[in-house]
């Protein structure tokens, strides 16, 4: 069971969006990018709003985690006199085993034979005002369900009267997926995990009472918190001491391989002195709990003692990874806002790999070390018209706030210049191609374009590799690169266009570089005099263009520069081969060998 789309009318900033889940190709991991105060938020806070849930974080106690006045829902223009409804809409997918499920509920519990595939149920929850204030009594829950069959002795098909869907309705919402909102990580982990009721905040101590026993799940022995701790903690026999213990010490090794071997990663070194160990005591109550420690080679640390960054990188990895090892428990589906943002560079990325594991993710960022180009399909740009493209504060009216929501395609080829709504997208797209050094020989091209167009033809493409370009920023301004390179004696090649500005260019090179120079500029005409007055793209014919375009721009019918670049870009770095034509890539198969043969001379 899985979450299709939730719609969002009048909450907050939100006028009127549909945000699709259930898209192709699926994924299980959304990201949401956009400006300062472009709504993401929002869109969080909208989500995590729906009313089935079939568990909370509240225990945690989460700065900004819940709303608690359903007032401050009403959309900030219209607060002086709101008389509408806010709705908070959300489709449930049921998948064949969900399915078959069901059928047999509705045999046990109804008397009544599903014939027909349910496919989707969708729940709507309306809040009314009326002079900006709630009027309960007018709001409504409703679903949206379609259980046709035949009574057990009947053989007239029916739908199943809403009575005795009301049945099904609750198994349904029993196992819809739980929605985990974490606006941060940085609540405060307990010291000490008690393993039965106390009586203070006894439901956070119940929570993380969860998430042992997740752990112990995930060491695939059948080991039980009540069973194998809690009994054996309170026994005098001194078996069930070290029994215990075997356990405690198997749960640090666990604990220890999924913390550390992703904290080794992001560092890139092994932290092999560093161990988790999980200790069992009482308080002066003789309540039993549990302490989880990092045991180093100066001693023993709390968690509570680390630094802000392994703290928040700790509780997440606790609170995401053994999550999917919970029995009887549907998928959860997290809600992560501006995750890691307090965390370095590599931290970001390694994060990124974390959520692969998770069953399904949405979460919003301004970094691009949070941008998978894999997930693009699934990235959204949320756009707030109270914000100017400047993003400028000074002009930023919050009375004009419409949050919208696209996705990225979409949004980069209807407005291809408000690129700050994508920026983080961009700056990956834009990876830095080589580093300025000694190599021994290099071609140096007009500009980045350039730079992906003739990669991605030479890896992708023909499957070659070896060979060392480099972008300049414009056919007039590679003077200093041409200094350096000839400097170290590098075997250069300047590549540039065959128009009018690339003629130019070379002839200006060739006179203030003299001699030095001779065999090392060329233009494409110098390859194929065909090739005279055409830039690099014109080698690719107009129905390859369109459908490289049509990669990343699926609706395009013609043509654009920009989006165009942008798709070489992806699939580059997603290293996706396409069919083009023979011409043109008979083309960049000249282009090429030419360069192969410059550098061997």
């Amino acid at each position: 069971m899985t979450f299709g789309h939730f719609y969002f009318k009048n909450f907050k900033g939100i006028e009127e969006i549909t945000l699709r889940l259930d898209g192709n190709p699926s994924s299980n991991v959304y990201t949401l990018v956009g400006l300062n105060e472009s709504g993401k938020t929002t869109i969080l806070e909208a989500i995590n709003y729906f009313t089935y849930k079939v568990e909370s974080l509240d225990p945690l106690n989460i700065n900004r985690y819940s709303i608690e006045d359903i007032h401050e829902l009403i959309p900030i223009g219209k607060r002086d006199n709101f008389n509408d409804y806010i709705v908070i809409q959300a489709s449930v997918l049921l998948d064949e085993k969900d399915e078959e499920d069901l059928k047999k509920r509705a045999l046990s519990e109804c008397n009544f034979h599903l014939v027909e595939p349910v496919k989707k149920i969708t729940y709507t929850q309306k809040y009314f005002f009326q002079n900006s204030k709630y009027d309960k009594n007018k709001s409504s829950l409703s679903w949206d369900y379609n259980f046709k069959g035949k009574k057990k002795q009947g053989r007239k098909i029916i739908q199943l009267p809403n009575d005795e869907a009301q049945k099904l309705n609750k198994v349904i919402k029993s196992n819809l997926p739980s929605i985990l909102y974490f606006p941060n990580f940085l609540f405060d982990f307990p010291d000490k995990i008690f393993l039965e009721e106390v009586s203070v905040d006894n439901k956070k101590h119940e929570f993380y009472r969860g998430i042992i026993q997740d752990i112990l799940n995930a060491m695939d022995n059948s080991l039980d918190l009540n069973t194998h701790i809690i009994s054996r903690a309170k026994s005098p026999d001194k078996n069930d001491k070290k029994h215990l213990d075997s356990v405690l010490n198997k749960m640090g090794d666990k604990i220890t391989e999924v913390i550390f071997s992703a904290w080794d990663n992001i560092f890139n070194r092994r932290f092999s002195k560093k161990q988790i160990q999980v200790t069992c005591d009482f308080d002066e109550l003789n309540k039993p709990f549990l302490e989880i420690l990092i045991k180093d080679v100066d001693g023993k640390y709390l968690i509570s003692e680390r630094s802000l960054g392994f703290r928040w990188f700790f509780v997440f990895l606790l609170l995401t990874q053994f999550r999917v090892y919970r029995k009887n428990s549907k998928d959860a589906f997290f809600l992560f806002d501006e995750p890691a943002s307090n965390l370095h560079s590599t931290a970001q990325s390694q994060l990124l790999k974390s959520f692969e594991k998770l069953p399904k993710v949405i979460f919003t960022t301004h970094s691009h070390h949070l941008i998978n180009p894999k997930w693009l399909e699934s990235t959204y740009v949320v756009k707030n018209e109270g914000l100017t493209y400047n993003d400028d504060d000074e002009n930023y009216n919050s009375k004009l706030t419409k949050i919208t929501i696209h996705k990225y395609r979409d949004f980069a080829s209807k407005y291809p210049s408000q690129t700050n709504y994508f920026q983080p997208i961009l700056d990956v797209l834009d990876y830095v191609p080589s580093k300025l050094e000694m190599t021994p020989s290099v071609v140096v091209l007009e500009g980045k374009n350039d730079f992906y167009t003739i990669k991605y033809f030479n890896e992708i493409i023909l499957n070659r590799l070896d060979l060392n370009l480099m972008p300049a920023t414009g056919s007039s301004n590679i003077d200093t690169l041409i200094s350096l390179y000839i400097g170290w004696n590098a075997n250069l090649l300047v590549l540039l266009d065959s128009d009018k500005e690339g003629v130019k260019q070379k002839a200006r090179y060739l006179k203030d570089f003299g001699s030095i120079l001779e065999n090392k500029v060329s233009i494409l005409s110098d390859i194929d005099p065909t090739w005279a007055n055409m830039t690099l793209e014109d080698l690719i014919s107009e129905d390859d263009r369109l459908s490289i375009q049509k990669e990343s721009y699926p609706s395009s019918t013609s043509y654009d520069k920009s989006n165009f670049n942008r798709a070489v870009q992806e699939l580059l770095i997603l290293k996706k081969r396409i069919n083009l034509h023979k011409s043109t890539v008979d083309n960049f198969t000249k282009l090429i060998e030419f360069i192969n043969k410059i550098k061997k001379a």
